[in-house]
């Protein structure tokens, strides 16, 4: 590895897939570094790629039509190859298992932060060139979020594993400790109750909008806040659908949806969302208060009705409005209104989930409506149980049971 000294004369850190769209061109812009190639395999591999950059290309157009998982994968793969090129030192067919340990620690702190740490700004200048204000990486990973990072990783090297490209995948420990880890308990807390959700919904029909953008951002808010409640989507499935997803059969109304590993679910649209959704439709001048046959808008449309908003700008959307819900809970119930203060978009999927448990339809209808590929992951929704489990409980008293035992001897 790099001594301290040769860190803090880093060259400048330059993005290497400077046109991500082109998935066909990404990796003409990576470059070979090291020459030791321990981990390569010796004949013939099962893709068309005599390096790294070859190999890099071919992998992240698997995921060509799936926009999403492409720009997060691409976006993870950079990272390291900029580790590798400007810390280790090293080819990606070179890495060994102590070397993606030392990522990890990396991850955790970047250093030099001004190096590799920065706002958020385009890659490219208008002239086409690298950006110079570019940074890696907005902020010090998390603990959780570099998991998500190795499971990208792992299954980025499990691809050049099994495409013969490489011998052997230097996260595959990581891999069998996770699956070992998969039977430890695990609770799901991070839901919103039904009078937070309300006190959000509230605090939006009060809110004096000053002009007719501010007006539409606070109809959608309400919307996008009952869709994700009412359906449980993923932010990424409601940004990827149109209002041509909503079907009927049999005068009943579904969300068809194309979720996680390209499953495909149909979700029950309970009556309320029926109205939300004709509710929202009038108030932003849709022709129509249902959608129609193959109905090109967006699910979740920019003001213009024509594209999709961003999972991003939802998540920014729902920041806003949890956090107007948390100023009504400010003086009486601090801790509701802190609990609001930290919601996230991925909080309304629990919600529903849970609150479908709680109304009780059977786990196996849950599972599938939610898009859970393991049943064991509904089973998560534990704390379902938690009020009726309270209520046997909270009348257990020390008192009580004294008074019990005194008159049992009395009656002996």
């Amino acid at each position: 590895m790099a001594s301290k000294k040769s860190k803090n004369s880093i060259a400048p850190i330059k993005p290497l897939f400077l046109m991500v769209d082109d998935s066909k061109n990404i990796g003409n812009h990576i470059v070979s570094f090291a020459k030791d190639d321990y981990n390569k395999v010796i004949g013939e591999s099962l893709i068309d790629a005599k390096n790294d950059a070859q190999a890099i290309s071919s992998f992240l157009l698997e995921f060509r039509d799936e926009p999403l998982t492409f720009m997060s994968y691409s976006k993870e793969i950079e990272r390291l190859l900029l580790w590798c090129i400007h810390i280790a030192k090293l080819n990606i067919s070179s890495l060994r298992r102590d070397h993606l340990m030392a990522y990890q620690d990396f991850l955790k702190n970047p250093e030099p932060k001004n190096v590799w740490i920065g706002a958020r700004v385009t890659r490219q200048l208008k002239d086409g060139s690298a950006n110079p204000n570019w940074r890696p990486f907005g902020k010090a990973l998390g603990a959780t979020t570099i998991n998500k990072v190795i499971t990208i990783l792992d299954s980025f090297f499990n691809y050049l594993v099994q495409t013969n490209y490489l011998t052997g995948n230097p996260l595959a420990v990581d891999r069998r400790r996770k699956k070992r880890n998969k039977t430890k308990p695990r609770l799901i807390d991070r839901y919103l109750e039904i009078d937070e959700i309300y006190a959000v919904l509230n605090a939006l029909s009060e809110y004096a909008s000053k002009n007719d953008q501010e007006k539409f951002q606070v109809i959608r808010a309400r919307y996008i806040i009952l869709l994700l409640f009412y359906t449980g989507l993923r932010i990424a499935e409601a940004v990827g659908h149109t209002m041509g997803n909503f079907i009927q059969r049999e005068n009943v109304w579904f969300l068809r949806v194309i979720g996680k590993g390209k499953k495909l679910r149909e979700i029950p649209v309970p009556d309320e969302l029926l109205s939300a959704l004709a509710s929202f439709r009038e108030s932003v001048g849709l022709p129509s208060s249902m959608p129609k046959f193959r109905e090109k808008t967006p699910l979740v449309p920019m003001q213009n009705l024509t594209q999709p908003i961003s999972t991003r700008r939802i998540d920014q959307i729902l920041k806003w409005a949890f956090n107007l819900g948390a100023e009504q809970f400010d003086i009486n119930e601090p801790r509701r209104a802190s609990k609001l203060r930290l919601a996230s978009a991925h909080w309304l999927r629990h919600s529903y989930v849970t609150f479908l448990l709680d109304s009780g339809a059977p786990l196996k209808v849950v599972q599938e409506n939610a898009g859970h590929s393991d049943v064991g992951t509904t089973m998560h929704y534990r704390h379902v149980a938690q009020t009726d489990r309270h209520q046997a409980t909270r009348t257990l008293s020390l008192s009580e049971l004294k008074n019990k035992t005194r008159q049992a001897k009395c009656q002996d």
